[in-house]
């Protein structure tokens, strides 16, 4: 099964207190470009999530989002820091005796004032914490997977339909050769004819330019090849895992050859044909850019 380099998945779990909550991103890229985005403290477990990652997807830039939050029981909680708060009283006191003046700030006041409240969190484990990620990010990776695969038979499936119609294309091509060479040689005739006005026209001198001209536009091998582009095509397109080098070399092949016949034909019809190919594969090239 081939698979698309674009998707997007996403994860959730529950632990003490704590909802994690994984979202993975792809898109497509030459080559495998993992990114972490989350808070500094779970950077260490980035190595982990990257062999995770690469254990799944071959090709395509991966952003992966983690996500902390509160869920249930605080992990917070408020406690007064009694040190700062004791010096806040003690000067208070002596302000007040060396100016011979009343304080009454009260509790609210002293709550409000810096250092006296301090925000801690509870310590959660870290292997906990990985746990959690762990289990969002396996959920994540699921979805993007199915998306990336469902994806990825719709291109597979629009490139073996493009093909076929480029294999329609060039057997047309291949009926029209002999023809175009019957003509040359009728052209040929012609104008001999009409250069040469009573003198006979010597048949070896036409057999001989006919020759030349078939074995200069002689498309037979490039439509051999073509032909056998075509069948790789359909072979891989049938294949699991990634798939998407080996057609883009595929497709640079046939373009070669189809630019080849191009250049080797003087049939507007050929001509024709051969610019409905091109265009078939750059439209080939453009799908198999998003295949892994």
């Amino acid at each position: 099964m081939a698979y698309s380099m674009t998707g997007y998945g996403r994860g959730e779990s529950l632990g003490q207190g704590i909802c994690c909550i994984v979202e993975i991103r792809s898109v497509n890229h030459r080559f495998r470009e993992i990114v972490i985005h989350a808070p500094r403290e779970f950077l260490k477990f980035e190595d982990r999530l990257k062999r995770f990652v690469a254990e799944h997807v071959g090709r395509g830039r991966i952003d992966i989002f983690i996500t902390l939050e509160e869920a249930g029981e605080s992990l917070t909680t408020v406690k007064i820091n009694r040190n700062i708060t004791d010096a806040y009283i003690a000067i208070a006191r002596q302000l007040s005796d060396d100016l011979e003046l009343s304080w009454d700030i009260g509790v609210t006041g002293f709550l409000s004032l810096p250092g006296v409240l301090e925000l801690t969190s509870m310590e959660v484990d870290s292997e906990e914490i990985w746990g959690l990620i762990e289990q969002s990010a396996d959920q994540a990776m699921t979805e993007l997977k199915e998306m990336r695969a469902k994806e990825g038979q719709f291109l597979v499936r629009d490139i073996v339909n493009r093909t076929e119609y480029i294999e329609e294309l060039a057997g047309q091509i291949r009926e029209r050769a002999p023809r175009v060479l019957e003509d040359y040689r009728v052209r040929l005739e012609a104008r001999l004819a009409e250069l040469l006005g009573e003198i006979p026209v010597d048949e070896s001198r036409i057999v001989s330019e006919t020759a030349i001209y078939a074995d200069r536009s002689d498309i037979t091998e490039e439509l051999v090849r073509l032909a056998s582009h075509a069948l790789q095509v359909y072979e891989i397109a049938k294949e699991d895992g990634p798939i998407g080098r080996r057609l883009e070399f595929l497709v640079q092949e046939m373009q070669r050859e189809a630019n080849t016949i191009g250049s080797k034909s003087q049939d507007s019809e050929i001509s024709h044909w051969v610019v409905e190919i091109k265009g078939q594969l750059e439209k080939i090239r453009e799908q198999v850019q998003n295949i892994e």
